[in-house]
């Protein structure tokens, strides 16, 4: 009997072992997500880390973000989160987007920007003043956010100036979340952050599920053009006082454009962001083009050459094949393109693909409109 209570403890403190050395190891997610280059997730048995691995350009030092349901976890350094969180503040547009896609609207609660909000359902809670305006243009009501009180403030950084915006936000008591979506280079990677989303409301498989069809969708709509031989050129933007700012090379557009089939001019450039040229650079490099995209605000194209009678030489405007991502615009001028667009990129790439090879598909424009006289 003696011998049998012996092993039995034995028994029972190897399994006590076996089981604290399951629960201490961790699931990283990095190798579930296929695109986002901005963030990773940890899974522990008691909590979970989100890690912003870059808050903005020229900012190489991430942010933990340590989430738990139930007991605060010690020993860890981050941002702490009770999480499923209730109540979100939200700062950019795109990240209206993803909260609606996880079916959380009820818990925005403050936004920057209302009128140029362009979800319905959204624009209806402003209307209620259920939601409400928190400031524009990096000009905050801090009033109003501290009688909010979210359990997040889903804010963005842009360079080591935002450092000022943070400090701001945890003096009054505000926990600061960033998202970073913005800096993906390729349109799938910045949908994925619908994932780092998630993770704030517990939501991962919800958005697991919503990223798969997505990204299905995408790879489907671009094999459609895989194969073609014929690959239009097209070039981009607006002149803005003298300079042209056009997509890096490597920048999220000009993945767009390869995906879709077409030849973006500037293609071999290998800046992830944007590139600046003269006005009579980009006359010069783009004149014949066959393609001419996202032209600001403008709507035709006589508006277009009456900004500047030279760009009616391009040839794209001489055929008109002109076109603008501005067809879901409101009263504000806040546009679809620039808030539900980073859910919905097989969405804009069957606006690129039924542009550029119009044969390859049936699609109705959704964001984009072609510009006439």
């Amino acid at each position: 009997m003696r011998h049998l209570l012996i092993f039995f403890s034995l028994i029972t403190l190897f399994s006590c072992r076996e089981t604290k050395k399951e629960a201490s190891t961790s699931e990283n997610t990095s190798e579930h997500i296929r695109y986002a280059k901005g963030f990773n997730i940890e899974y522990h048995e008691n909590y979970k880390i989100v890690k912003v691995l870059q808050p903005w350009k020229g900012e190489n030092k991430s942010i933990n973000y340590v989430l738990y349901d139930n007991e605060k976890p010690e020993n860890i350094e981050g941002i702490f989160i009770k999480t499923p969180i209730k109540s979100i503040v939200c700062l950019s547009l795109t990240h209206l987007a993803f909260i609606e896609k996880l079916n959380e609207v009820n818990s925005i609660k403050g936004i920057a920007g209302c009128n140029y909000v362009s979800s319905e359902a959204i624009k209806e809670k402003i209307n209620a003043n259920i939601i409400q305006e928190v400031g524009q243009h990096e000009v905050f009501n801090y009033e109003i956010l501290v009688n909010i009180a979210p359990d997040i403030v889903m804010a963005y950084g842009i360079d080591q100036s935002s450092t000022a915006k943070l400090n701001k936000f945890a003096s009054l008591g505000l926990t600061t979340v960033l998202n970073a979506e913005y800096m993906e280079l390729h349109p799938l990677g910045m949908a994925e952050w619908i994932k780092f989303a998630a993770a704030f409301y517990n939501k991962e498989q919800l958005a697991d599920s919503i990223f798969k069809h997505i990204e299905t969708e995408y790879l489907s709509v671009k094999k459609t053009v895989a194969d073609s031989k014929e690959q239009p050129t097209v070039f981009t933007g607006m002149p803005w006082n003298g300079a042209w700012h056009v997509p890096g090379g490597a920048s999220f557009q000009a993945q767009f454009l390869k995906d879709a089939g077409a030849n973006y001019i500037w293609s071999d450039n290998d800046e992830e962001r944007s590139i600046v040229k003269s006005k009579e650079i980009i006359i010069d490099e783009a004149l014949d083009a066959d393609f001419w995209l996202n032209v600001n605000a403008f709507n035709s194209l006589a508006e277009i050459i009456a900004q500047d009678a030279v760009l009616a030489n391009f040839a794209a405007v001489k055929n008109q094949q002109v076109y603008n991502n501005n067809l879901k615009v409101n009263a504000a001028m806040g546009n679809d393109y620039w808030e539900s667009g980073v859910v919905n990129p097989h969405i804009i790439l069957k606006d690129l693909i039924a542009i550029f090879h119009p044969t390859k598909i049936e699609h109705q424009l959704y964001y984009y409109k072609r510009l006439e006289n």
